[in-house]
């Protein structure tokens, strides 16, 4: 049966039963011309996974905006990053609304159907997912409500259409519950932490709307949710967990390196398999089983004995910063390099700088309008962790995690049109212990100063994580690591310059809110962090390089007048072509008439100048030109400054010993270097003198 549910008051309409009937459960959102489907699908698990198998995949088919993709098969590829980060919002916004014993896989996909281009898909595509869950059988603790935040001339906006978008300095999309904000991801100008709060709490009385309007559509439609079964005796291995988890053997975790802390983590969890070895071998447990238990009996042992001691796991203080240590300039071949290590994290980054050529060019449903052509590409190879694993190309981790640091530091890059270069980062991360974007964050702003980059300020990011004691106390964390992060309430890592916020992303693992104290707590903190971290980068670097690295090819920028392009591509872009090839440059030319000159060392870069600048008709009067003799006439010598652009020398400038003998002294295809006696740009005669150096030569 179906049915339609309205909310009239966000311009929402939803359709349930009507689509995708063999789901679990279906929602067709629309908001003014943008649809999307929501699909749900679960089964059971045939082993227990020790996790939960939870997959969300989001799809932009490019007929939503009446559009054939690009490439030879003209069929949607392989998931664009744009898809993979709105698909990571989702699922990070939903995960922790699962019962902690469910472990059924979950399948969530959603397709965009149609886009209006006007109302963003993705805030649209997580209601839709929330929907969905909470109309299915799938027990599901939600619902969520998903907006979007701009500000706009100063004044914040919750969901603005596309071209509020593109105008906006700020860009968040924000989860949660009607109990609090439980997802935050965005990118900022610089933004202070309290017009951050205020966001979030603005967005956060739209999300309570939305909950609301779900509440009253689940209770329409009478769900009942599926009971969960579980294959083991839960809560007999709850209690021998409980027993096992002394306070003596809690506490041989408290371990300063990363390593004697896995190591005694390891013997705890052998050490519980071996005292209950019998049983677990009788009725065939899988160790999988017995250490996730014992993980979900840790947790709160874990953190009641921090709050305990006044400190952390690793001995810290709960607003300490893991010790750092930089260095650029080690990769003596590469644009601009650093080393970024904070406790046991390292990231080795490198800065490489490019023509318009490189700019990347993914064909993208919708258009972000970006004028900073940049990418950052964050790796994170298993050895980082002591792991083996196939390597299988960038996952959504890599992609996720790039993305934050790339947000990062968008802001305080130059303008293409001062600093026409595309530029690429690359971080490898080659050891983690938590916090690795944040440490891509710091190892970007040296690798970027060390290449000469001029941008306008220092960049740095710290992750800040939060425990809750079993009395109900909240301990915001400065700097997590990976044991804190499993084992806390919030991973919020915050990146931004002494001035203020430039990206953000926040994910919890509880399904109540955090008052706005503990908000507000921890971006205090984190402000804090961000400039004992900018204080300990600056001890080496405080600005950019004076000069782009050597190694960089140069860039020379021209300006012409637009109705000279075509003749500067030529048909077919034949001109452009012969330039390229004769002065080993790479060329790009706007719209505008800007042209930018490409090359390294090899590269005539004053010849290709010249071309263009000639072809374009700006020839002045005082240039100098090494032209080629292209022919001889009884009045003087015809001298091709660039290849089709003539210009005479007349006999009257060619010293008179030598006007007798002008085919001998002057050869076609000889260089002769002129200059530029006159020029009429109506009728493109040009006419030449010789250079100084020229008639020097001759006296001589």
């Amino acid at each position: 049966m179906s049915k339609k549910f309205t909310l009239n008051s966000l311009g929402y309409s939803v359709e349930l039963g009507k689509y995708a009937q063999q789901a679990a459960g279906a929602a067709w959102l629309q908001q003014g011309g943008t649809i999307v489907l929501a699909t749900v699908v679960q089964s059971e698990a045939k082993d227990f996974p020790g996790f939960l198998p939870l997959t969300v995949d989001y799809r932009e088919e490019f007929s939503a905006a009446g559009k054939i993709p690009g490439g030879y098969f003209k069929r949607e590829g392989k998931w664009t990053d744009k898809e993979i980060l709105t698909a990571r919002l989702i699922d990070r916004a939903i995960r922790p609304l699962f019962p902690e014993r469910y472990f059924n896989q979950v399948q969530i996909y959603i397709l965009l159907l149609s886009y209006d281009g006007k109302h963003s898909p993705a805030p649209l595509a997580s209601l839709a997912t929330s929907i969905a869950l909470s109309t299915s059988p799938v027990p599901f603790m939600g619902p969520i409500g998903t907006v979007e935040i701009a500000r706009i001339n100063g004044k914040f906006k919750v969901n603005p259409l596309h071209e509020e978008r593109l105008q906006s300095d700020i860009k968040f999309l924000i989860s949660g519950t009607k109990e609090g904000i439980n997802m935050v991801e965005g990118a900022a100008n610089q933004l202070s932490e309290k017009d951050l709060i205020e966001a979030l709490f603005l967005g956060h009385e739209v999300i309570k709307e939305q909950v609301a309007w779900q509440e009253e559509i689940v209770k329409d439609l009478s769900v009942k949710k599926d009971a969960i079964e579980l294959p083991f005796d839960w809560d007999a291995w709850q209690k021998r967990a409980a027993d096992y988890l002394t306070e003596e053997r809690v506490r041989s975790l408290c371990k300063k390196d990363k390593k004697e802390r896995s190591e005694a983590m390891a013997a705890l969890k052998e050490g519980f398999l071996q005292e209950y070895k019998a049983i677990i071998e009788e009725k065939e447990i899988p160790d999988n089983f017995i250490e996730y238990v014992l993980e979900q009996e840790l947790k709160p042992k874990a953190t009641d004995l921090i709050f305990a001691d006044g400190k952390r796991i690793d001995g810290r203080s709960f607003t300490q910063v893991r010790e750092i240590s930089t260095s650029v300039g080690l990769l003596p071949d590469v644009h601009g390099s650093s080393l970024f290590q904070r406790g046991s994290t390292q990231a080795l980054t490198s800065a490489t700088l490019g023509s318009a050529q490189d700019e990347p060019r993914t064909e993208l449903l919708i258009d972000e309008d970006s004028n900073k052509p940049f990418m950052l590409h964050y790796n994170f190879p298993p050895f980082s962790v002591g792991e083996v694993r196939p390597m299988r190309g960038p996952g959504r981790r890599e992609v996720g995690h790039g993305n934050l640091a790339e947000t990062a530091l968008l802001p305080v890059l130059p303008d293409k049109n001062d600093f026409p270069y595309t530029i690429r980062i690359l971080t490898d991360i080659l050891s983690s212990d938590g916090s690795s974007s944040m440490a891509t964050v710091c190892g970007s702003t040296m690798a970027l100063m060390d290449a000469g980059v001029p941008i306008s300020s220092m960049v740095s990011g710290v992750a800040m994580g939060l425990l809750m004691s079993s009395k109900g106390r909240f301990q915001v964390l400065t700097d997590l690591t990976g044991f804190e992060d499993a084992y806390g309430l919030m991973d919020f890592k915050v990146a931004g310059t002494k001035d203020g916020i430039t990206a953000i992303q926040m994910d919890i693992k509880y399904r109540g809110g955090f008052p706005r104290e503990v908000f507000e707590q921890a971006l205090e903190q984190a402000r804090q962090g961000r400039l004992h971290i900018l204080d300990e980068l600056q001890k080496v670097m405080k600005e950019p390089r004076p000069e782009l690295s050597p190694l960089v090819p140069k860039i020379i920028s021209i300006q012409i007048n637009p109705d000279k392009i075509g003749a500067v591509i030529g048909g077919g872009g034949k001109v452009i072509k012969e330039i390229i090839d004769k002065t080993k440059t790479t060329i790009d030319i706007d719209e505008s008439g800007r042209v930018n000159i490409f090359g390294g060392p090899e590269a005539d870069i004053e010849k290709a100048i010249n071309w263009v600048k000639v072809i374009a008709g700006q020839i002045t009067a005082g240039e100098f030109f090494n032209g080629t003799v292209a022919r001889i006439a009884d009045f003087g010598i015809f001298v091709d400054l660039v290849p089709g652009q003539a210009g005479l020398l007349h006999i009257s400038a060619i010293p008179k010993d030598k006007q007798r003998t002008i085919a001998k002294d002057y050869p076609i295809g000889s260089t002769l270097r002129v200059k530029v006696l006159d020029y009429d740009p109506e009728t493109g005669r040009i006419r030449l003198g010789l250079a100084d150096t020229e008639k020097k030569e001759h006296k001589k």
